[in-house]
This record gives structure tokens, C-alpha cells and sequence, in this order.
């Protein structure tokens, strides 16, 4: 059968007091995640046939609902096509950072989070959000009372300030002192700490939500209120200064094959999300700007320590540390002031990702509120306090996502693009490949043939490819030796954009042109075909020694190649082919693929050869001293080539890495002929062995880092304008008083965070229809019926816990039953 992963890439926009919609929304995200989980852990056949997700949970468990419904999807569908439902990347700002958060963690270690409905419901009131130092006595400001009543009796006011609850807490609010945030941060971040610290520790060790292997990475952003300065390399002056407010605090989570975890998300991690969660939010003018000294002070009444703390700071501040800043004593605001919409760092954390299976990855964006035409312009100019309030707040805030969506779109284009040379050229590359064999296909290869194939093919293609060689080479070099400077900036700990990363890397460039394996070499000495490791140009052995993304885009393809044999099992030219076999290959290069990974960072080097390193490479480049940077590190690498050889070999020794392409030699030369059907094995050999042809094709019109998972980024929103099953047209609250509606009254908040499950159900369930059925295949399904299912549960569950939706409850019952009984007729 058919495997495919659905993955879940999701993007959470701010939205004030709409953040209730966007916890009903990732609460059932995170139930789907939940039964898919359970449905999977099943073995397959029958025993996934029969059961139900009661079977994994106590019947009087109020946690779980719609579970049910998502896991009887899974089945529905798990004739067809066996899918599994994975959120691997989570990046959000103010409102969706808070919810982006909580939904980490909980994924992270299958945490419970039904007590942050109350928290929400509850301590998200003005009432209790109002610094109790700044809000209004009974005779505050009691010349505002006739003027709200007066505000009241309009047309407009009717319809904003004719509930009693919003009346009374709009007085108290704008009573309340004025020209300062009116709301506590040190509530909020409370709050949130006691939140994240009420989920508990995993049931056993080792629980998690996540597959093994894959990580799960969480972006928030904030907004630096004074900027971190740094220097960019331009023509004259060689630097310039710029300022940069934007932040980007990270979390992530994973799980090795060997059981070990490393996580962002325990309990000891608390403080650092309940900060991210409150810097993130610090909306201009309502809640004073956030910092890291909040955190200690709340722990302190406390009696507690911030265990993580130094790790933390070190983690997502190294470049204040580097310039010698203390982060502490900086002020954050709202993430939304700059990057209210945060795709861009949703999409660099999906690069590069290791594809297990077939994947169909999902970039979602929750959006409460989807932007509506704007009125035509009148020609008549606007007044001075909007054209104020719009410049200052309205307009920055409206973040514009025309470019991130047009990238996906370029993105997919070179997908499709890679594809497609690859179909086209394989059965030339093929017949090349079946050229060079050392004997018949059908008969058993030895390791040592393999390797001697692999080498002759690899000469063969720099034949074959004349001319476009040199230009594939010199690519190929300037991506190594960023390879190789991202080495040394890891063992320094140099930031990526920091000064000493630039010094670094002027050096490392003098230095290769010096020694000939530089881009910039005018002229390459050829290799001779046969010849020795020894005899090789320095430029060939340099690539032998460190071009790890090779290895990494070879196994890539080997495991696309591979997924599209289970689609084939049926084919006669596949007869006897099981799906264990591919599975078991396929185990194999996971593991090959995660020590490659393994070989990416400084982890893979040894405490002397990083020693080493830091002796040589260890720079402080002041920051007045940035002009002379270019001169210093070439006179550096001029002074000290003889000790970079040696820094480069201890580098070199320790990644070891023609050893990892043996192991791979013997991984192939295991397929034989009896186990394996002639043109699965075959075809196989050849992508194993023709890898260089495709390489030298692909590479140059196309960057294979940014295609990990080598599939389409499909959008998807979820927003009350998508999800039409049960209503059309605005159903949020929260929208009002400029988005800060859902604080005003409780009827608001327990309206919005239903119709957040009620719409993510509706629009999760086509999703993951959609990722099932694929290109011109439906899969038999009456998504309907498991819609309505899900939403009775909903209902049935949420029925106990809003006290004042009742009639809102009842009325949504009966729209249900109006649409089951119109399914019937």
C-alpha cells in the first residue's frame, strides 16, 4: 500500500483578544496529530481495521472528542492510502505565538492542554488583565460615564457597547489611568508559566507526538524595541551599519533512533516559553514591553531557580553575547510590529528536511481574520489622527504576504523543474550507467565492484558533461568551503551574520585560493582517470574530504527513487517485491542519511581538533574595527596557511568521510538478484551508481539544499471565510473594538473558541482528504459524515464548559441536524 506523510508546516498570525479563536484552532490540530499517532501505532491489517481511538483512552477522559472522528478518517482512508498527520514546524507572533507555543510543547511530549480553554475563558477578561496599580476607582475619570452612555444610544454604539458586561468593562477600561499600558505583563507572564508548567511530564519517557528523527521546530518572533547593530559588506565603505529590530526566539524538539531526546519543551523550559509568550504579545500601548529580568523576578517570589536560564539566553541571543550586549538589559514588544506573518521563517526551517516516506507537505496559516477590499480611494484626504493611527499602527501591522506566497509558488516551479530533467534524462543516464557495469545486472555484485562502478561512472560523467563540468565544479567548491566555514564559525561559536563569521570566511577564501581548491582558481588541474588518492589535484581531494551535501542529496534521491516502488508492488515487473524489503532498505539509508546529518555541525569533530581550531581561527573583531576586516584576513591566511592545512586535516580526519561512501557501497552490494525483482533492483543500482550524472545536471540550475523533502509546499488557510460547512459569513466576536472585542466580555470568548475547533475540524478533515486522494485520485469518502461526527463531539464536550453559549450550542445542534437530514433526502 501506498505511504505518505502528511506534514503540517503551521503559520499563526497575530490577532489581539483573537488569539481564544486560535487556541480553538491548534487544540484540534493537535487532536488530529493525537489520533493519527494512535492509529499508527497499531500494527497493519486487521487490528487498524476494527479499532477505535476509545480503545487507546478511559471513556470518563475529557480531553479527548473529535479524536474520534479524526481517527475513524485515518481508517476511511487508510484503505487507500496509509497517511500519517505530523506538525514538524510551528512559527508565530503575538496571539500565535502564545497558541504556537502551547501546541509545541504539548506535540513535543503529549502534554494534555484542556485546561487552557478555562485559562483563556477566564483570566482573559480586561478585568483581570488590568494592572491593579492603573485601574479606576468608582469615581475615576467620572466624566467619562455620561459621554460612553451618550456613545451607547448611537446607531453604531448599539450594536458595540448594548451588552451590560462590554458597557461596564469599556467604562472601567477607559477610566482606568491613562498615557501607560493599562494590562499587566507580570499577569500574563504568570499566567502563561502556571499554564505551561500544569501540563505535566510525559506519561512514560520518550512520549512524544513526533515520528523518531524528525524535528520539531518552533519560531516566535519578537520586536527588539533599541535594534542589535551589524555591519554588511558592501562595495565603499567596505561596511556599513545597520540597525535590526526583528528577533526570532527558537524552541525544537527530537527524538533519536536511539531513544535519546533533546528538547526545548520541558517542564524545566517553562520560564523560557512563558517569556516567549509574553514578549511576543506586548502589544504597543496595551502591556509595557517585556524583559528577561520579568522571568527572574516572578521565579524569585516564587522561591524557585529558572533552571535553563544560561542555556536559553546562549541559545537565542549569541549574537548580543558576541558583541558583547547583555540581552537582559534590552526591552521587547509585540513580534507583530515587524513580522506579524511569519513565513519566511516558517520556510527556512522546512529546507532541507529528510524525507522518510512520500510526503505531502502543508504550509497552513491561520488567519482570523482575512482582509476584507478596501474602500476605493474618494479623493478626499484623510484626517490627521488616521492617517496618524494608520501610519503608526494599522499599516506596519498589515503585513503583506504577496511575496512569501509568490516564493512557495517559485519554489514549487523548481521542484517541478528538477522533476522533470530527472524523468527525461533517465533513460539516457541508464544506458550510460549499464555501460560501465563490471558484469550482468541480474548476477550478484561485490562490494569492491560496486565501488570500482561508482568511480568509473563518476570519470564518465565528467566526459559526458564537457564544458559544464568546471561551472558545476566551481559551484560545487564555493558550496563546500561554506561547508567548511560553517565548520570552524560552529567550533568559534560565530553567529552566521556576526563579523567574526565574515573575518572567518575571508580567511578560509584566501586561503583556497592560495591552495587551488577555490572557485576562483582560473584554471582547474584535471584529474587522471585512475589515478591514486594521492595523485589527485588538491581541488578533487578537498571535495572527497568534505563535500557532505553530496552524500546528503544522494541519499535524498535514492529515497525518493524508493518511494515510488511502493506504488509499483503491483506491476509485473515487481511481482514478489514486499513492501518490508523496501522498508528495510530504506531503515538503512534513514541511517545513512542521519550520520551524514551528524557530519553537518561541529558535534562530528573532537575536543582536540576543536581546540585546534578555536586556537587558530578565535577572532574578537571589534566593531570600529570592521573596515580593516578585509586586509586582516588575508594577512592572517598569508601568515598562516601551513597551520590551516593542518586545521583542515584534522577536520578532514575526523568526518572521515570516504569511510560513510563504503558503507553505502556494501548497503548495494547487499541487494541480490533472488530477493529482489530484476527492474526494482536494477533500477535502483542505477540511481545508486548514475547519482553523478543527475548531480551535474541538477545542481547548477537548482539548490538542492532548499529541496530536502524534494515535494510541493502546498498553502492552505484555515479561516472562518474557508470553513463553510455549517455557516457562511463572519462569526467572530473578537473582531471588535479593534480586535481587543473577545476581552470585553466572556460571551465573545466562549463564542470564539468554539467556532475556532468548529472551523479548524471543517477544514482539517479536507485537508487531509485532499493529501490522501492526490492528483486525479478520489478516494471514496463521505467527508460530510465524519464532518458532522466531529462537530457533535465538539459540541457534546464543549456543552459543559460554556456556561453562556448555551443558545449558541443549541442552535448550531439544530443547524447540524438541517444539514444530516438535506444529506439524507
Amino acid at each position: 500500500m501506498q505511504e505518505k506523510e502528511l506534514r503540517l508546516a503551521l503559520v499563526c498570525f497575530g490577532g489581539v483578544s483573537l488569539a481564544i479563536y486560535m487556541h480553538g484552532v491548534t487544540k484540534e490540530i493537535l487532536k488530529l496529530v493525537r489520533a493519527s499517532r494512535a492509529y499508527h501505532a497499531l500494527p497493519k491489517g486487521a487490528a487498524r481495521e476494527t479499532a477505535s481511538f476509545a480503545d487507546h483512552v478511559h471513556p470518563s477522559d475529557t480531553e479527548y472528542d473529535s479524536e474520534h472522528a479524526y481517527f475513524e478518517l485515518l481508517q476511511e482512508i487508510g484503505k487507500h492510502v496509509d497517511l500519517r498527520v505530523v506538525v514538524d514546524v510551528i512559527a508565530g507572533a503575538s496571539a500565535g505565538g502564545i497558541n504556537g507555543l502551547i501546541l509545541g510543547r504539548a506535540l513535543a511530549h503529549d502534554l494534555r492542554i484542556d485546561h487552557f480553554r478555562n485559562l483563556w475563558l477566564r483570566e482573559a477578561d480586561v478585568e483581570r488583565l488590568l494592572d491593579t496599580e492603573k485601574r479606576a476607582s468608582q469615581w475615576s475619570k467620572a466624566y467619562m460615564r455620561p459621554l460612553l452612555w451618550l456613545a451607547a444610544r448611537s446607531r453604531f454604539g448599539r450594536l458595540l457597547l448594548g451588552d451590560t458586561e462590554i458597557f461596564n468593562k469599556i467604562s472601567l477600561f477607559t477610566r482606568s489611568r491613562w498615557f501607560q499600558p493599562p494590562f499587566d505583563g507580570t499577569h500574563l507572564l504568570r499566567q502563561l508559566m502556571a499554564g505551561l508548567e500544569a501540563m505535566g511530564d510525559p506519561a512514560k519517557p520518550g512520549d512524544s507526538l513526533m515520528p523518531t528523527n524528525l524535528a520539531l521546530d518552533l519560531l516566535v518572533t519578537l520586536t527588539d524595541f533599541y535594534g542589535f547593530l551589524q555591519h554588511i559588506p558592501i562595495h565603499d565603505p567596505p561596511y556599513v551599519r545597520d540597525r535590526e529590530h526583528r528577533h526570532t526566539l527558537r524552541f525544537g524538539y527530537r527524538r533519536w533512533p536511539s531513544g535519546e531526546e533533546q528538547s526545548d519543551f520541558t517542564r524545566a523550559d517553562a520560564p523560557a516559553l512563558a517569556f516567549a509568550g509574553r514578549a511576543t504579545s506586548a502589544f504597543p500601548g496595551a502591556f509595557p514591553p517585556a524583559q528577561i529580568g520579568e522571568v527572574d523576578r516572578l521565579l524569585a517570589e516564587q522561591g524557585r531557580q529558572w533552571e535553563n536560564r544560561t542555556a536559553f539566553i546562549a541559545r537565542n541571543f549569541a549574537d548580543y553575547l558576541r558583541a558583547d550586549l547583555d540581552p537582559e538589559l534590552t526591552s521587547f514588544v509585540d513580534g507583530g510590529v515587524l513580522a506579524n506573518k511569519p513565513f519566511a521563517a516558517a520556510m527556512k526551517a522546512i529546507r532541507g528536511r529528510p524525507a522518510y516516506r512520500e510526503v505531502d507537505r502543508r504550509l497552513v496559516y491561520i488567519d482570523p481574520q482575512p482582509l476584507r477590499p478596501a474602500p476605493p480611494p474618494t479623493g478626499r484626504i484623510p484626517g490627521f489622527f488616521r492617517v496618524l493611527k494608520g501610519s503608526l499602527s494599522d499599516i506596519p501591522r498589515n503585513e503583506p504576504i504577496a511575496d512569501e506566497l509568490i516564493g512557495v509558488s517559485r519554489f514549487n516551479e523548481r521542484v517541478r523543474h528538477l522533476r522533470g530533467v530527472i524523468e527525461a534524462t533517465q533513460p539516457q543516464i541508464a544506458e550510460l550507467v549499464e555501460e560501465s557495469a563490471p558484469q550482468h545486472l541480474d548476477t550478484p555484485l561485490s562490494e569492491m565492484e560496486i565501488r570500482l562502478w561508482r568511480m568509473q561512472v563518476s570519470e564518465r560523467a565528467v566526459r559526458e558533461a564537457g564544458f559544464a563540468y568546471e561551472g558545476y565544479v566551481r559551484l560545487k567548491l564555493g558550496a563546500v568551503l561554506d561547508f567548511v566555514t560553517r565548520l570552524v564559525c560552529d567550533a568559534c561559536d560565530y553567529g552566521e551574520r556576526s563579523t567574526e563569521a565574515q573575518w572567518t570566511r575571508q580567511a578560509l577564501l584566501h586561503w583556497a585560493e592560495d591552495r587551488g581548491v577555490c572557485y576562483t582558481v582560473k584554471q582547474f588541474e584535471r584529474a587522471k582517470p585512475g589515478a591514486g588518492i594521492d595523485a589527485l589535484p588538491r581541488w578533487v581531494r578537498f571535495l572527497l574530504r568534505f563535500d557532505v551535501a553530496f552524500r546528503q542529496r544522494r541519499v535524498r534521491f535514492l529515497v525518493q527513487q524508493l518511494n515510488q516502488l511502493y506504488g509499483k508492488l503491483a506491476d509485473a515487473d515487481h511481482r514478489g517485491l514486499k513492501a518490508e524489503q523496501l522498508d528495510k532498505l530504506k531503515r538503512a539509508l534513514y541511517e545513512a542519511q542521519e550520520t551524514l546529518r551528524h557530519l553537518s555541525g561541529a558535534d562530528c569533530l573532537s575536543v582536540a581538533t576543536v581546540d585546534s581550531v578555536k586556537a587558530l581561527f578565535f577572532r574578537r573583531v571589534a566593531l570600529q574595527q570592521a573596515d580593516h576586516m578585509a586586509q586582516d584576513a588575508k594577512a592572517f591566511a598569508r601568515a598562516n596557511l601551513v597551520a590551516i592545512d593542518t586545521a583542515i586535516d584534522a577536520m578532514a580526519n575526523d568526518i572521515d568521510l570516504n569511510r560513510r561512501t563504503d558503507q553505502l557501497d556494501g548497503l548495494f552490494a547487499d541487494l541480490q538478484p533472488q530477493d529482489w525483482s530484476s527492474k526494482a533492483r536494477r533500477d535502483l543500482l542505477v540511481s545508486y551508481i548514475g547519482f553523478p550524472f543527475w548531480d551535474v545536471l541538477t545542481f547548477t540550475i537548482t539548490n538542492w539544499r532548499d529541496l530536502g523533502e524534494f515535494n510541493e509546499i502546498r498553502i492552505d488557510r484555515i479561516s472562518p471565510e474557508d470553513a463553510v460547512a455549517i455557516r457562511r459569513g463572519s462569526t467572530l466576536k473578537g473582531v471588535n473594538l479593534g480586535r481587543f472585542g473577545g476581552f470585553f466580555s466572556r460571551v465573545h470568548r466562549e463564542n470564539d473558541y468554539l467556532w475556532g475547533r468548529l472551523h479548524a475540524a471543517d477544514r482539517l478533515i479536507d485537508i487531509v482528504y485532499d493529501a490522501a486522494s492526490g492528483p486525479g485520485q478520489q478516494i471514496p469518502l463521505d467527508r460530510m459524515a465524519i464532518k458532522l461526527k466531529a462537530f457533535r463531539m465538539i459540541l457534546d464536550r464543549e456543552a459543559a464548559n460554556l456556561a453562556v453559549s448555551q443558545t449558541l450550542i443549541a442552535d448550531l445542534r439544530l443547524e447540524l441536524d438541517a444539514i444530516a437530514a438535506g444529506k439524507a433526502a
